[in-house]
């Protein structure tokens, strides 16, 4: 019901007489001795200093519904004719209602929309009686076999008499509102995680039961007598324990050594990337991008796609749209864009986030050959730098910067402003600056000039430069910009190839970038040496020019001006006019 987005209608506070009646209504209904001089969890909710409101809203449906907050968290919703509590308080009061009990593996789907079918019960015994002695279209809660705390409330699609009756198929619970949707996270300032109430049942494994075929459980008496008899042949022989204590301790060595999933791995980094940067992340975005990015980075070493079940980045990403965490949108044959991501989801919710600590590289040579080959996608950023030249290594000698030295305008800007400060050079009356003999030989003959106007001046008497900067610092300075050169070539068979040159200048790892253009533009990549020049050549079959300058000048921050070759992308086949 409030999976989808509400209209608000109204908000209103309340009056005592109106909170006492709501407070005898809810008692009435769940059947609870409505005593003021006792104070229950449930009376607690409308005590005389909680704001009690009534909101008045319409669902993504059309529904007309009825929410009642208690200091701005939703406690009772009505709906058909019953008022409906909410998790916030079955949490506080988890005997109002009874409760039916799933597995955790469910909750994804119920935060999805969908209601809480029989198969999807756990329930202890198969008679009549463990159903309990219900009738349809009441309230009951859901909770999970590892916690007792509620995670949805729904009503009853069946009696107990017809849920015995129904071989073990169709819906139980019609799900009216659960953990992580809309109504849950009505008032995100109040908002309040699953609380830790104890499981519920342990759900037996395939270990607990004897394989088929093995001999009968022997009975009671025999079992004693075996265990007196181990007992007194173990007192014969001491040497016998430690025998077995060591083959244990292999067994659990062995269970613990076990390799984890990968599928488990790539999804919690997934998970990682929507808790810690979800709200960042710029949409839509290719999913060619997305994942290299964002996911990929929050792998753990060693952990690759193809050793898991999804095998592919597409399949993957397929699995998560099915599971609710993300929205994409194909544009193209082959090209998918991701446009939502769902942060609400109750896997988001629930997760914990961590950050992976990279080694330190404390030894030089094989050591940062290992950590430069692990790198992801280095993002690199153009920034423009000014060197001291002979004309204001005057003004700059002061601060014991040498001719040569390259600095960004925010560090010249505030060695101006000390300069000028420490020489007393502005009037208090004009706020101007007097050009003494080192500014003159920059400025010119001018008298008095702005601070901001004398920063501009110097900037342009000196020499521009520019550097590559990472993640992890400084790539390359230089005094002319790096060019990227896009260009197509024929190679045998009359096939178009693209070529990119230049990358290594930007600090762009080469062979990350070449499984990106690989994934993205679904085309087989090379790298080959340039005789004569630096770096290696990406050959990438079909002319790919287009995706590649976008990836550069998105994913990259390329600027548009320092790639050249964009005249060369395959033009589009103009629809014909019907």
């Amino acid at each position: 019901m409030f999976i989808k987005p509400y209209k608000i209608k109204s908000n209103i506070l309340v009056t005592g007489s109106e909170k006492k009646r709501l407070r005898q209504r809810v008692m009435a209904q769940f059947n609870r001795v409505d005593d003021e001089s006792t104070t229950s969890p449930l009376a607690e909710l409308f005590g005389n200093r909680t704001k009690v409101c009534t909101v008045k809203l319409i669902t993504y449906h059309d529904e007309p519904v009825t929410v009642y907050t208690s200091d701005k968290r939703p406690i009772f919703f009505e709906a058909h004719g019953k008022l409906l509590p909410t998790v916030y308080t079955l949490w506080s009061c988890p005997d109002l209602v009874p409760a039916f009990t799933t597995q955790p593996t469910v909750l994804p789907k119920l935060a999805n929309g969908a209601d809480l079918m029989i198969p999807g019960i756990v329930k202890q015994g198969t008679s009549r009686a463990s159903w309990g002695r219900h009738q349809k279209d009441d309230i009951v809660a859901v909770n999970l076999t590892s916690n007792r705390a509620a995670v949805g409330v729904g009503l009853l699609a069946h009696s107990s008499d017809d849920l015995y009756m129904c071989g073990g198929h169709g819906v139980c619970v019609k799900m009216m509102h659960v953990f992580g949707d809309k109504l849950w996270g009505m008032e995100p300032s109040v908002c309040q995680q699953v609380p830790l109430q104890g499981s519920v049942v342990n759900v037996p494994s395939e270990s607990d039961f004897p394989p088929l075929g093995s001999e009968k459980v022997k009975p009671a008496n025999e079992v004693t007598k075996a265990l007196e008899n181990s007992v007194i042949s173990s007192d014969k022989n001491p040497e016998s324990d430690g025998e077995i204590s060591s083959d244990e301790a292999s067994e659990e060595q062995a269970e613990e050594e076990k390799p984890p999933n990968p599928d488990d791995l790539i999804k919690s980094a997934f998970l990682n990337v929507l808790k810690l940067h979800g709200k960042k992340i710029q949409l839509p975005m290719l999913a060619s991008t997305f994942y290299p990015q964002y996911v990929q980075p929050e792998i753990p070493e060693g952990i690759e796609m193809k050793k898991s079940s999804y095998k592919k980045v597409g399949t993957f990403f397929k699995r998560m749209v099915e599971e609710g965490l993300l929205e994409m949108k194909e544009e193209k044959k082959g090209i998918e864009k991701v446009t939502a991501l769902n942060l609400e989801h109750p896997a988001v919710l629930s997760f914990y986030p961590y950050k992976i600590t990279k080694a330190t590289d404390q030894d030089s040579g094989a050591g940062a050959v290992a950590s430069g080959a692990s790198n992801p996608l280095l993002l690199t950023k153009m920034t423009a730098l000014y060197a001291v030249n002979e004309r204001t290594s005057k003004l700059f000698g002061c601060f014991n910067v040498a001719v040569g030295q390259s600095l960004d305008p925010t560090q010249i800007r505030n060695y101006m402003r000390d300069y000028v400060g420490r020489n007393k050079l502005i009037d208090p009356g004009t706020k101007l600056v007097t050009l003494d003999d080192t500014l003159k030989e920059i400025c010119g003959n001018d008298d008095l000039v702005s601070l901001p106007d004398l920063s501009e001046t110097v900037l342009n008497s000196m020499t521009s430069t520019f550097e590559m900067r990472s993640q992890k610092g400084p790539v390359m300075k230089g005094g002319k910009r790096a060019i990227i050169h896009l260009t197509t070539a024929t190679r045998s068979g009359n096939k178009k190839v693209t070529l990119i040159s230049n990358l290594a200048d930007y600090g762009i790892n080469v062979s990350e970038f070449a499984k990106t253009v690989k994934l993205g533009a679904a085309a087989s990549t090379t790298m080959t040496e340039v005789p004569g020049s630096k770096g290696e050549q990406l050959l990438v079959q079909g002319n790919h020019i287009k995706f590649v300058f976008e990836l550069l000048t998105t994913t990259y921050q390329v600027p548009k001006a320092c790639i050249t070759g964009l005249e060369f992308a395959k033009e589009q086949k103009k629809k014909k006019k019907k």
